[in-house]
């Protein structure tokens, strides 16, 4: 089991997942929120989420959902969502299974991945399947990601993970079968849009860009621009590219020795009082108390 201290992202907001590798392309993640910041990202891998306790808030372009303790969720492949405590001054630890779908469908074209991974990876229908124990099959469901969790303390757990992630995948199936999927919101092209242009944000953020540029990397209008961030993360371009630039100011702070007016500089900001006002507005604390929570 890894015990995350934060999410690690790439420049299109791809995550990076820690301990997956193509040898083996699972990892359990047990998550501290809000010690560890989940924002904005998407990944190929499959995800299965049990809340340990607390109360979960998990976002996606479509809706947001509250989970509870002793509830999980599926999050399908390339989903963009985010997660945070659903009370702030309670804190949440939750359980993250990641998986490569190639862990259960093995070769290119097998009967695994026709029969049972693509009606799951390429239905554009599901992007969340909540599983809240109100049936027998999610119940079962809910066992299970519990003996998986338990099962990764144990030596040579890689093929009983797999046997039970198998077990998993076909109670989520039938899962899939008893919903009526036409009532199960689905990606959009608005996703596909702010996707893009989150991306465009990503690659150019420490550089000064309009919204007209935003929106030119998606080939749409600065209103529909606007109207595709409302619609999915509930935020206006430019709080979008505030917060992404914060954040990368945090991962400067805790991983360098460089100088506050260099991160700043770094980052995107026109000067270092400006970038310490915002700073201290969206995090209650300034740069330089940040990052002293961050030597040792």
């Amino acid at each position: 089991m890894e015990i995350t201290g934060r999410i690690k992202l790439k420049e299109n907001q791809l995550e990076e997942i820690e301990g997956l590798t193509s040898e083996y392309p699972y990892v359990l993640h047990r998550t501290a929120l809000p010690e560890t910041s989940i924002p904005w990202h998407w990944h190929e891998e499959f995800e299965f989420v049990y809340i340990v306790c607390g109360s979960l808030k998990l976002n996606t372009s479509s809706q947001s959902y509250v989970f509870q303790q002793n509830e999980a969720f599926f999050i399908n492949s390339n989903v963009l969502c985010s997660m945070e405590c659903e009370n702030e001054h309670k804190s949440v630890l939750c359980d993250s299974h990641l998986f490569h779908p190639v862990l259960l469908s093995g070769h290119f074209r097998s009967v695994f991945e026709t029969k049972y991974i693509e009606p799951v990876s390429k239905n554009q229908k599901l992007d969340i399947l909540e599983i809240r124990g109100r049936s027998e099959g999610q119940q079962r469901i809910l066992a299970k990601l519990r003996k998986l969790a338990a099962l990764q303390s144990e030596e040579h757990a890689e093929f009983p993970t797999r046997n039970l992630l198998s077990e998993i995948w076909l109670l989520l199936l039938e899962e899939m079968q008893a919903l009526n999927l036409r009532d199960v919101p689905a990606k959009s092209l608005h996703q596909e849009r702010i996707q893009t242009m989150m991306s465009y944000i990503h690659q150019h953020h420490r550089e000064k860009i309009t919204l007209e540029e935003i929106a030119q990397s998606a080939a749409v209008s600065k209103r529909e621009c606007l109207r595709c961030f409302q619609l999915c993360i509930r935020k206006t371009p430019f709080e979008y590219l505030l917060d992404y630039r914060i954040d990368a100011a945090k991962r400067l702070l805790r991983t360098t020795k460089l100088p506050i007016l260099e991160i700043a500089l770094q980052t995107g900001f026109s000067s270092e009082s400006y970038f310490c006002k915002v700073f201290k507005r969206l995090c209650n604390k300034t740069p330089n108390t940040y990052r002293k929570t961050y030597v040792n």
